[in-house]
């Protein structure tokens, strides 16, 4: 059977690789039912809030920092609640052969490279436009930044490294039936990206340096 669009993103949003069965599927539902009532609360309670310190304070600016912050935090903590849930109950598990381990670990290194590369970027525009929104002067000299740019890579380089190492936690396999050739592989290709991802951190570090 063909998965839908909403499968897919689903799938995509708690990482959940292979079939979506029906103790994940009920799992995810417990989840999302969980967050979407506690939400409701908070955003009837939190525009209360906001009404009484518009009219205690008149102060529009710190109202709307209230809010923003209040909501960033507890986004951070729904993300939290989330990674709990899926790693005490599993759901992101992957059951693999041992034979495609060298090959699911591949997967999971060019998927951590193109992560690591969307979330430089993203973070990089987010930094330039926070800080051309305020004067909205000329923004060429905050493309050409290069303490910027370095930022943006060391923080994607970070980004992409914790996702591919949660994603190898959830990879689950038998050690006894592991290939020792490809066991073999796999530490050769493990042991050169660490090797990578320090040079080009010590290649960064040097660059702001000089």
């Amino acid at each position: 059977m063909r998965e839908t669009v909403g499968t897919k993103v689903i799938k995509w949003f708690y990482g959940i690789r292979g079939p979506l069965d029906e103790y994940r599927r009920n799992e995810i539902n417990r989840i999302g039912n969980n967050i979407a009532i506690f939400l409701l609360m908070f955003n009837l309670l939190l525009a209360f809030i906001a009404s009484l310190i518009i009219l205690a304070t008149d102060n529009y600016e710190f109202t709307l920092s209230v809010v923003v912050g209040s909501m960033l935090f507890v986004v951070f903590g729904i993300y939290i609640y989330i990674i709990y849930e899926i790693e005490h109950h599993r759901l992101a598990q992957v059951d693999i052969d041992a034979k495609q381990v060298v090959k699911t670990k591949k997967k999971i290194f060019k998927k951590a490279i193109g992560l690591g590369v969307y979330f430089a970027v993203g973070m990089y525009c987010l930094n330039i436009l926070t800080d051309w929104l305020p004067d909205r002067g000329s923004i060429v000299p905050l493309l050409t930044e290069r303490s910027r740019v370095i930022e943006a890579i060391i923080m994607g380089i970070y980004f992409g490294s914790a996702m591919m190492l949660v994603d190898f936690h959830h990879i689950k396999k038998n050690p006894e039936r592991i290939d020792g050739r490809a066991s073999s592989i796999w530490q050769q290709q493990k042991r050169w990206s660490i090797i990578c991802i320090i040079l080009i951190v010590a290649a960064l570090f040097a660059i702001c340096l000089f």
